[in-house]
């Protein structure tokens, strides 16, 4: 492996039953670079981030993390809870009492939701509450299941930013989308 490499993956494979899901993928993710892995619906996307974050073992290939590796995951579920508030969902996530958090959920649009539980928020708000783990992550690889999806063109923006920003920083990045997004990206194609 690459001694810069976050995560380098040769030859992976994946077959459901008998039908090839995808093979012979290569690729690797070094710090400051980002990932963008594309296909139409169906393709592998989701499976291939779980076989990267070790969910799901692949059919054939290897995959090697780096050990000093601190991942963020946000799939295309946002692990809420429901019935809590804004407010009881942050502290669950730990996420209350760091100091970059009241900036975020100005920014947001969500500060006046603090005591509204999640079930009444939009699909659009749950995402941003959400996305709240990203923004304060402390680990050095991202990896986002269609993270712009539901937010409006604002809040994508301000996602995009901060993806960007965190790159810049030497995070590596792994996300798919089929909503565009100014990422300068390597691009797998799983067609």
């Amino acid at each position: 492996m690459n001694t810069k490499s976050f995560i380098e993956a040769k030859n992976i494979a994946y077959k459901i039953n008998e039908n090839k899901l995808f093979h012979n993928l290569s690729f690797s993710v070094n710090n400051g670079e980002a990932l963008y892995i594309s296909g139409p619906n169906g393709s592998g996307k989701s499976t291939l981030i779980r076989i990267i974050l070790g969910i799901t073992k692949q059919t054939k290939g290897v995959i090697t993390h780096n050990k000093s590796n601190n991942i963020s995951y946000l799939g295309h579920k946002n692990a809420l809870k429901n019935y809590l508030t804004v407010s009881d969902n942050l502290t669950l996530l730990g996420l209350d009492s760091h100091e970059k958090l009241m900036n975020f959920l100005q920014e947001l649009g969500l500060k006046k939701y603090m005591d509204v539980t999640v079930a009444n928020l939009s699909y659009g708000q749950q995402k941003k509450l959400a996305l709240l783990r990203i923004f304060l992550n402390k680990s050095n690889i991202i990896v986002l299941d269609e993270p712009f999806v539901g937010l409006d063109t604002y809040a994508q923006n301000v996602v995009e930013s901060f993806l960007i920003k965190e790159i810049n920083s030497g995070k590596a990045l792994i996300y798919t989308s089929h909503i565009n997004c100014n990422i300068d990206s390597k691009i797998l194609n799983l067609r």
